[in-house]
């Protein structure tokens, strides 16, 4: 599962998210596969903009790139088949990248696909 952070500034003495970051080990990622599947879970740790390794690749993800699925409740999905189409016309090795980032004006509205609540599923068999 990837490390989620929020990388925030202050403005005004508010907190102000700045990034969504998505931060992969190697070879997370099957890169084989369409769709990658990951736990959503909030609160997220919030970090200082400042902090941002800027070492690890890392490689931008658009709103589209996001998807849900009913099936899988509490996950959020990424389109590693059109992400990868990218990262092929930039002529980079998907295998490289290890962080995913969402910049403004994004991180609003994937914030908003999280559930606010965790779901169980149970299996009840009725006699």
């Amino acid at each position: 599962m990837p490390q989620q952070r929020i990388y925030h500034e202050y403005v005004n003495e508010k907190l102000v998210p700045y990034w969504y970051v998505l931060t992969f080990k190697p070879f997370e990622i099957s890169w084989e596969k369409p769709v990658h599947y990951f736990d959503v879970i909030k609160p997220f740790k919030y970090i200082e903009r400042n902090q941002f390794d800027e070492s690890i690749i890392t490689f931008s993800l658009y709103i589209t790139d996001f998807l849900i699925n009913a099936d899988y409740p509490n996950k959020l999905g990424i389109n590693l088949k059109s992400i990868k189409k990218r990262l092929t016309v930039e002529e980079i090795d998907p295998e490289i990248v290890h962080q995913f980032i969402v910049p403004i004006p994004d991180v609003d509205e994937v914030l908003n696909l999280i559930p606010n609540k965790r779901k169980i599923n149970f299996n009840v068999e009725i006699l």
